[in-house]
């Protein structure tokens, strides 16, 4: 099943960057799609991101690098911590976040015209479920 379940991801994120690049953003990566997919509406550390994602702080720093070059994101003062920074998206940043949440959409009808809208909404209704954590989480502090 973890496979399965993997394939599935892959299947969206490979059609989210081909439809993005369609619709102008062709310089987006997975690494970029990943870590908007994490980031907060309000920000979020990057160490928070690194955490997430289950990536080192370097390599979440240059993620954020890359996409500052890009003038997608920016980090400014955390409001909670006045030294700490957040990283915002900037308003093309949150142009590319709107392009993605049409490009899912898209590849959600076509997933539904390929295997069936019921098929779909099954699955939708098990992947929504709360499965609770994960077994021997508790066990586990670094987790």
């Amino acid at each position: 099943m973890a496979a399965l379940l993997l394939g599935a991801f892959r299947w969206f994120e490979d059609g989210l960057l081909v439809k993005l690049a369609e619709a102008g953003w062709p310089e987006i990566t997975r690494r970029h799609s990943t870590l908007f997919g994490h980031l907060d509406l309000d920000g979020t550390r990057p160490a928070e991101l690194a955490r997430r994602i289950g990536v080192s702080r370097q390599a979440i720093h240059e993620t954020i690098s890359e996409l500052e070059r890009l003038g997608l994101v920016e980090q400014v003062p955390d409001p909670a911590h006045g030294r700490a920074k957040v990283v915002v998206l900037t308003e093309r940043g949150r142009e590319n976040v709107a392009a993605a949440y049409r490009a899912f959409a898209e590849l959600e009808a076509e997933l539904a015209a390929r295997i069936g809208d019921g098929r779909v909404a099954n699955l939708r209704d098990a992947l929504a479920g709360d499965w609770g954590r994960p077994p021997g989480h508790a066990r586990n502090p670094r987790r």
